[in-house]
């Protein structure tokens, strides 16, 4: 059995939030906004003006900025209790997964409104949840795929070039992920064998990032919308969300959640966590020095972070690379997606290479 999932809409334009009016109707008149305080003060007003335009009502209650169980079950019981028929997730990743959380909850269509490219979740089932405290706890699925992804290229393009960086890391790790499921037989995100069609969107996603990456980080970093950017905000949001799902994932998702058991892992993108997760996948998988130069070459290229250090885990110990490597090998975890057995001593020694290593940035 094979099988991919798909939203039923995906759109993705200059100018997009001003005209979403007509593309959220379908699904409901009454939407209820997830976002967190920074983006309803910076985009709140227009987006219930587009909503409005077309004859929908929507209200925005505070999102406190993580997916946790307490958050999700209080959103979902706004909704229920307001008469909403609709939820929009707009924001970055943990907003639009607790978007999709209540609307595993409740039940209503879910339309993603993302405002960074900084992961690949607005496409997906996916909804990443976590403690209160940042700590990791693991995926909830809904049925399907959203109903709509909506992306406004202008308002991406002027958010902090940290995201879009984390994103392109995020992009970047599916191909490799995916071979590895692949080859080891193992299931995707439906429990079944992943289709061509979604091998064959990995790793296109991976061929976009690697030939337009540098030149769309620049562009981003000036704030210039351009082909190349347009490209990648593609490749980050769509490719990799559909290349991740309909495959699945391995060593550098596992190994780099599982960073969140560090008390200094807060703050860390999770497009920066997978990064590092990545580096700890090619050290396990045994790839040689030239190739793993020239990853990290690429790295520099598109400002992602290249050791621990650079992603503020400089003063982690023995003990704290164990608590890691534990917490990634354990039973059930998307590691033993890889074609090779992986034990916790062997993710130790991935993560003390990672640790050990010394680079510095080029300008972009």
């Amino acid at each position: 059995m094979i099988s991919i999932g798909f939203p039923l809409i995906y759109r993705q334009e200059a100018g997009l939030l001003d005209r979403i009016g007509p593309l959220v109707a379908p699904f409901g008149k009454r939407p209820y906004v997830v976002a967190d305080a920074f983006v309803r003060e910076t985009y709140g007003a227009r987006l219930e003006a587009a909503l409005a335009a077309s004859g929908l009502k929507a209200a925005c209650d505070p999102f406190e900025g993580e997916c946790s169980p307490r958050a999700i079950d209080l959103a979902a019981a706004r909704l229920r209790d307001g008469g909403f028929d609709c939820v929009i997730g707009m924001g970055g990743g943990k907003a639009i997964d607790a978007a999709k959380a209540v609307r595993i909850e409740t039940g209503v269509p879910v339309i993603v409104l993302p405002t960074i490219a900084s992961n690949d979740s607005p496409t997906s089932r996916l909804a990443i949840t976590y403690e209160d405290d940042g700590t990791f706890i693991g995926p909830r699925f809904m049925a399907t795929n959203p109903e709509a992804v909506l992306v406004d290229s202008e308002i991406i393009v002027r958010a902090p070039l940290r995201f879009f960086c984390a994103g392109i890391a995020d992009a970047f790790v599916t191909m490799f992920e995916a071979e590895q499921v692949v080859a080891s037989g193992n299931p995707n995100f439906f429990g079944t064998q992943p289709t061509e069609a979604a091998l064959c969107l990995a790793r296109h996603c991976h061929a976009v990032i690697r030939e337009h990456g540098a030149a769309a980080v620049r562009d981003v970093a000036a704030q210039r919308l351009s082909p190349a950017v347009d490209k990648v905000i593609e490749a980050n949001i769509l490719l990799s969300g559909l290349g991740f799902e309909g495959c699945g994932v391995a060593g550098a998702h596992a190994i780099g959640m599982a960073l969140s058991v560090l008390p200094g892992a807060k703050g860390i993108l999770h497009g920066e966590e997978v990064a590092i997760g990545l580096l700890a996948q090619l050290h396990l998988e045994g790839r040689d020095p030239a190739f793993l130069d020239e990853v990290l070459n690429f790295y520099g290229e598109i400002r992602l972070p290249r050791s621990l250090a650079e992603v503020g885990l400089s003063g982690t110990s023995d003990e704290d690379r164990a608590r890691v490597a534990a917490f990634a090998a354990r039973p059930g975890s998307r590691i033993h997606n890889m074609t090779r057995s992986v034990t916790p001593a062997d993710v130790e020694t991935a993560l003390a290479w990672v640790a050990s290593l010394d680079t510095d940035y080029p300008e972009p």
